[in-house]
């Protein structure tokens, strides 16, 4: 018998179990906890009996499918997978008949199971827009900017798209400009027009700008976790503009992160009270802009492009990839950076550097990001990089052995030390290096070899 009869053995012993067995909650221990019995969803919203043992098998079931199908893997999470799968088990097995043996049964209903599961599977292959309110840059001049199936618009622009693709009825598209004009609309009759609506004006709030990453073949799951981190890491892109992209993105952020809010704390030294202090955990707005920011953002179109073909594969998995190779290393790069550029640790933020531009080598520690940075930045390993001298020799061995290697296998005697300074330098090399490879991969539009990124 192959796996997957084995599993649908399992299942239909289980099953007839469940229908005789009463179930008894397992003991308590000193904190009560509600238990309920384990059931299989069905298609009307009620439950078939089932016992645990029957859920892990459908668990298992559902993880087999995933393993056998790598496509999947960028697309559902195993708890969406596992879900779908229950409800194929619920829905084939409510119209069994167990007088049947589970020889007799088994092949009928693994094929059932499958039609169903690739039937529900089938349904989520289609396009999807994630849309998130935010700040970005203050003003309208600037907008739309398009990093591939990211784009970032007015609330206007936004509105005015939405339903010129009828994705808004008029009526609502109406309201929401009026909302957004400061005026007091009466209630919606119809409760769901209503409560879409609200849920508009809750994702969006007070920013002035809409974030909208378009999506396709993900799962709902999926859709949250990559669709946001794709909207923050075109933000990452844009930031690079400014020679302080951390600095920048503090500026840059997303209404569902949050709010920015007051940090206060207070001291006390002999003899009492001695001070407090305050910050805010983000900047309240966009970054100011003038006409100046508004033509290197032009500029640096070019290098959003490549940027959003990395972004694409990763939102749209069925999306051919042409160079997978060169834009994986360049997202997971832009991940490490944007990672970096939001921590709030100096160590922490030099060893995720690190990592972003290690990312661009392939993985050749500090030795490829010397060779990388004399390929692509044209400086000599010997040669002075900063301006106290430093030489690129130095600087990355600094950053990436002295700094990164050690803190991440403990042997790092300098954690207590201060790292401002080591910090700063890893974000100006690391931009340097992550602008340089994204211009050298648009100029060089077909290559899908990570060597070569590094090849003079």
């Amino acid at each position: 018998m192959t796996s997957k009869e084995k599993i649908i053995h399992t299942v239909l012993f289980e099953l007839r179990r469940a229908q005789i067995e009463p179930w008894t909650p397992p003991p308590s221990g000193e904190v009560k906890e509600l238990r309920l019995p384990p059931g299989l969803p069905l298609s009307d919203g009620r439950q078939m009996s089932a016992t645990s043992e029957l859920l892990d098998a459908v668990y298992d079931y559902s993880n087999m499918i995933l393993d056998n199908n790598p496509d999947l893997k960028s697309r559902f999470k195993k708890r969406d997978l596992y879900q779908l799968a229950a409800r194929s088990f619920g829905e084939v097995l409510q119209s069994i008949d167990l007088d049947q043996t589970n020889i007799e049964l088994c092949d009928t209903v693994k094929k059932n199971v499958d039609a169903k599961l690739q039937e529900m599977i089938g349904r989520h292959r289609q396009a999807v827009q994630l849309a998130l309110g935010c700040h970005l840059l203050d003003g309208g001049a600037a907008y739309p900017i398009a990093i591939g199936p990211v784009v970032f618009e007015t609330r206007e622009q936004w509105r005015s798209r939405m339903e010129l693709e009828d994705k808004l009825t008029a009526i609502t598209a109406r309201r929401l400009k009026a909302t957004w004009d400061g005026q007091t609309l009466r209630k919606r009759k119809t409760i769901n027009e209503a409560l879409d609506e609200r849920a508009m004006i809750d994702t969006i709030g007070e920013c002035p700008i809409v974030c909208t990453v378009s999506t396709d073949g993900l799962s709902s799951k999926m859709i949250n976790e990559k669709g946001l981190l794709a909207a923050r890491l075109a933000m990452t892109a844009i930031s690079l503009v400014w020679t302080n992209p951390s600095l920048a993105l503090s500026w840059m952020n997303l209404r569902y992160d949050g709010q920015a809010f007051r940090r206060d704390y207070i001291l006390f030294r002999d003899g009492g009270y001695a001070g407090r202090a305050s910050s805010i955990s983000q900047m309240p707005s966009g970054r100011w802009t003038d006409d100046e920011t508004i033509s290197y953002l032009k500029s640096y179109q070019r290098l959003f492009d490549q940027v959003g073909e990395a972004l694409n594969y990763y939102v749209q998995p069925a999306t051919s990839a042409v160079r997978p190779t060169t834009m994986n290393a360049l997202f997971l790069s832009l991940w490490w950076f944007y990672e970096s550029c939001r921590e709030p640790s100096d160590q922490m933020a030099t060893t995720k550097f690190a990592a972003s531009m290690d990312a661009l080598t392939g993985g050749y520690k500090a030795k490829g990001i010397i060779k990388f940075i004399e390929a692509r930045l044209g400086v000599a390993a010997d040669n002075k990089i900063m301006k106290d001298g430093r030489t690129v020799r130095k600087v990355v061995t600094d950053i990436y052995d002295s700094k990164r290697s050690r803190m991440i296998h403990g042997s790092s005697d300098s954690f207590a030390h201060d790292w401002s300074d080591v910090r700063s330098a890893a974000e100006a090399v690391g931009r340097h290096c992550l602008i340089a490879a994204i211009d050298w991969l648009a100029n060089n539009p077909r290559s899908d070899d990570i060597e070569a990124l590094s090849s003079k």
